[in-house]
């Protein structure tokens, strides 16, 4: 979605400013070590530790690297530490650590939470190679020796390092959103942060094509105007889309490369194209997979050799300008049908973008819809400027064919009929809506993966699933776990094996476990696989 047009050249101004201000933070924190007072840290490091002394030791040496120091005594206290700002955790091992230990346990849920884990004991280093490997599989990171006179300064390098990278990562983070909100794009999701990301680095490579993928509605022009802002040497220049798809097919060759005056019928003027009106910028192919043959010839020529023929001439010219295409299409496919060119699409494709759909960014829908409400505000009968959480819901279980377009002419309907002032709930979705949520959906599978639990994989299961299953029982002691942290440990194997199944596509593993994407993203949160997915 874009925002206000403004003046180019302002805009142009503004993004290098942030960007220069990012480089220099960025640096400044990377290359210094963190000192800020450990009480005042947003940053906590799980302690594991049973032995007074040596806890006091790795707490100075928490606090003196600017970081909290968060102690944790029992297995069911992880999630809880997960959720509060942690970066990292230290572990005591114990003397002769084993695969089937309590710490070893926590290791491996401290690294499922997406912690680095420093683990440590005394005499660690005489221990065998054996031995020390089994706590790197269990998860840790580092295996330190506690008894070593170098521990403490070992342990603070290894915590400095962490923090350094956790402060230019939020760093990071802070910037991309900046940026992203510069140019209209919104979302918090790691999937559009990451085609964001991929934007800025293909930016720089300002000669070299980019192809941009995606369905219809995600936005596919809005990340391509991005890339001509962020190119140092082309955002100056004119940025020039085509709709190939809109082009008449008698014209589309005098509409792409010009003609001269008398070339043909009605030519009256003699005509440049919108090629060369591209020179010294970006010229946008939108719906590329929409061009026929005979024109993908001569845009491979304008690719290759940068140089471009008008039609009724004998004499080409010369063009400097970069190609960004788009699609919506299989272009691969298409290749294998003889519908599009294979060295043009090899041509298209030096760099690449893919966009996400909006049912795999259902973290996002929260921020479109307020930015919906913001861009609609003046022209609404309301004064509404928020949504219930009913709405919000309702929505995170629709599918969106038409992505975030399809969104936007939802939430502008809403804002059209409503006449009150109170925020946008339920009712206020149109009859087509109310009849998509009422029509019958799989049945959850969270009661039937509690009843898979304790009998055997049947015939006719899943052999990801039933793999899962087997794992479970192969894992587990009824001594050690109650029954709530065998349905927890069951669920999150089952929602890790459904995305492994689906190589990290939520929509296809929340339509293989009988759940909406929302529902999904709510298990993702819960078991804190957010940030491997």
């Amino acid at each position: 979605m874009l925002r206000g047009s403004g003046n180019a050249q302002g805009r142009s101004s503004g993004v290098v400013f942030i960007m220069r201000r990012f480089t220099v933070e960025h640096q400044d924190i990377c290359n210094h070590d963190t000192d800020a007072g450990g009480a005042d840290s947003p940053w906590k490091v799980v302690l594991w530790e049973s032995q007074t002394p040596r806890l006091r030791l790795i707490e100075r040496v928490v606090t003196n690297c600017g970081a909290r120091p968060y102690r944790v005594e029992q297995l069911e206290e992880i999630e809880k530490a997960a959720h509060s700002s942690c970066c990292a955790a230290v572990v005591a091992l114990g003397m002769y650590p084993t695969d089937d230990t309590l710490a070893s346990k926590t290791v491996g849920c401290l690294k499922r939470a997406g912690l680095p884990v420093i683990a440590h004991e005394r005499g660690a280093r005489s221990w065998s190679v054996g031995l020390r490997c089994r706590a790197l599989l269990a998860g840790a990171s580092w295996v330190l020796d506690s008894e070593e006179t170098d521990f403490e300064m070992e342990l603070q390098r290894i915590l400095t390092s962490v923090l350094r990278q956790k402060a230019c990562e939020a760093l990071e983070k802070e910037h991309t959103h900046a940026l992203m909100k510069t140019f209209g794009i919104e979302g918090e999701s790691h999937a559009i942060e990451e085609a964001f990301r991929q934007a800025v680095r293909v930016a720089s490579f300002s000669d070299l094509a980019v192809l941009i993928t995606g369905e219809s509605g995600t936005g596919k022009e809005l990340m391509a105007r991005a890339v001509h802002r962020l190119d140092p040497k082309r955002r100056t220049g004119p940025f020039v889309p085509i709709n190939c798809g809109a082009l008449s097919p008698g014209l589309v060759e005098s509409e792409l490369f010009g003609h001269s005056r008398g070339a043909f019928t009605g030519a009256d003027r003699d005509r440049k194209g919108l090629v060369r009106a591209a020179e010294g910028g970006v010229l946008f192919l939108d719906e590329i997979g929409e061009l026929g043959n005979d024109v993908q010839v001569k845009l491979l020529r304008v690719l290759q050799d940068r140089r471009v023929m008008t039609v009724g001439t004998d004499r080409d010219v010369g063009v400097d300008l970069r190609v960004i295409a788009a699609t919506n299409r299989n272009l691969e496919l298409m290749m294998q049908r003889g519908q599009f060119r294979e060295d043009l699409f090899y041509r298209l494709n030096m760099l690449s973008i893919h966009l996400p759909p909006l049912r795999e960014r259902v973290a996002d829908l929260e921020s479109l819809i307020d930015n919906c409400l913001m861009k609609y505000r003046s022209a609404a009968r309301s004064g509404t400027s928020s949504i219930d959480r009913d709405f919000l819901e309702a929505l995170a279980q629709l599918d969106f064919p038409g992505n975030v377009r399809q969104l936007e002419n939802i939430v502008r309907r809403a804002l059209v009929n409503k006449i009150d002032d109170t925020p946008l709930s339920l009712s206020d979705l149109s009859p087509e809506i109310w009849q998509q949520l009422c029509e019958p959906r799989p049945e959850s599978i969270e009661q039937s993966t509690l009843d898979s639990h304790v009998t055997p994989a049947r015939a006719d299961m899943p052999p990801w699933l039933s793999d899962s299953v087997a794992s479970l029982w192969t894992q587990s002691s009824p001594k050690e776990w109650t029954l709530a942290r065998v349905v927890g440990h069951c669920e999150r194997t089952l929602v890790e094996a459904a995305l492994r199944r689906a190589r990290g596509n939520h929509s296809q593993a929340a339509r293989a476990l009988g759940i909406t994407p929302r529902t999904l993203y709510n298990k993702l949160k819960k078991h804190h696989l957010l940030q491997r997915t």
